[in-house]
């Protein structure tokens, strides 16, 4: 097999040989290579037991350990293309490689064999701008920030909506749901099944949608104008606070795009493709592993968890009920969503007088005068 040298080696030989045949010293040596001695002895070491060829490099002329082409690596390619894998993030790919296939490689790695493939595109290069933005709270708790997410969650060509809970201090995803829409009913459930696995936080951090707000001109003026929720929470002692703008509310604005990355492809490998099964999905796998690689620690360790008491959790869907005023017919009767209620005579009150008609989350109805619960009969 032919040898060839280049110019740095051949240098090197021709100087460790005029220093092993003492024409020259161990300093000109050291001047001549730009090298300490030890090195200079270590090539003449490397000289008089494996002679020119030593100063040759082990992997010189053969594959490279990483070699591109290799039959590994071609067996990736295939395994990336596949339909499963298509829109798959190189970090979130490479988690999956080796949770699945046992196969490592790194994900920076991954993203120029996704480039070459045309299977990802690379992004330019942004600006960085500098803003400060607002410090999380000190202690678990302190502060949820609560908002939905409309996406095509099941790769089925529909909007489902997705509301998420995430804890200001942790970054935590404290509690996740998927529903149909962003109704008032799907706030109450959601937020009865958080207070019954969580407890109740101090503060939730919401937008202004109608559902949390009552958005009218005169609502700066009137305290009195509350939505359903603002009554509910009053009477759960937890304080509402509303933002202006989605900047505000970025950490669980940023959950979002992780959760429409990773969450997505996670149930399409789970083959989950209704509302029932992503929810079990969620609680039972998704979001424990989302927590335990994504959550970081308070600064403080304390727990401001708030039990719920008894009576609040007996009383939770009057708490969203919704109140209207009706007034008593002269045959003691009173008509409420096309429905009519008789009221008992023994209660002697009198035909024009107002009662507050009550309608619970559940469908349940109270009717109360001046707050003392009436006795009724349902006629129609």
């Amino acid at each position: 097999m032919t040898l060839l040298y280049t110019d740095k080696e051949m240098d090197k030989v021709r100087i460790i040989q005029k220093l092993i045949s003492k024409t020259i010293s161990i300093q000109d040596a050291c001047d001549a290579l730009n090298c300490s001695e030890r090195t200079i002895y270590r090539y003449k070491s490397t000289l008089i037991n494996e002679w020119p060829p030593g100063f040759i490099h082990w992997l010189k002329w053969r594959p490279p350990n990483h070699n591109p082409y290799s039959s590994k690596h071609q067996d990736l390619d295939k395994i990336i293309s596949q339909n499963k894998f298509i829109w798959f993030w190189p970090t979130f790919l490479s988690e999956k490689l080796f949770e699945i296939y046992w196969f490592y490689i790194n994900k920076e790695s991954l993203r120029k064999r996704m480039i070459k493939l045309w299977l990802w595109r690379p992004k330019p290069k942004k600006t960085i701008v500098n803003r400060k933005k607002r410090e999380r709270k000190k202690s678990y708790w302190l502060l949820i920030q609560l908002d939905w997410s409309y996406h095509d969650w099941f790769e089925d060509w529909s909007e489902h909506c997705l509301i998420n809970a995430v804890d200001d201090a942790t970054w935590k995803t404290t509690y996740a749901k998927f529903t149909t829409w962003e109704s008032l009913i799907n706030i109450y459930k959601f937020i009865s099944e958080y207070i019954d696995i969580n407890w109740k936080p101090v503060c939730i951090y919401l937008d202004r949608h109608s559902s949390y707000k009552i958005n009218h001109p005169k609502d700066q003026f009137d305290k009195q104008m509350l939505s359903r929720l603002q009554v509910a929470c009053n009477l759960l002692w937890i304080e509402i606070i509303y933002s202006k703008c989605p900047e505000w509310k970025w950490r669980v604005e940023n959950s979002f795009k992780t959760h429409q990355d990773r969450l997505i492809k996670e149930m399409r490998l789970a083959s989950i493709k209704d509302i029932n099964s992503a929810n079990k999905f969620l609680k039972n796998y998704y979001i424990p592993k989302h927590n335990n690689k994504f959550s970081i620690e308070s600064k403080e360790p304390w727990d401001f968890h708030v039990p719920i008491s008894k009576y609040e959790k007996d009383n939770l869907e009057w708490f969203f009920a919704k109140k209207d005023k009706r007034i008593i017919k002269r045959d003691w009767t009173v008509s409420y969503m096309n429905t009519k209620y008789q009221i008992h005579k023994k209660q002697h009150l009198p035909a024009g007088k107002e009662v507050n008609i009550v309608t619970s989350m559940l469908g349940k109805v109270k009717i109360l005068s001046q707050d003392k619960e009436l006795a009724f009969d349902i006629i129609s």
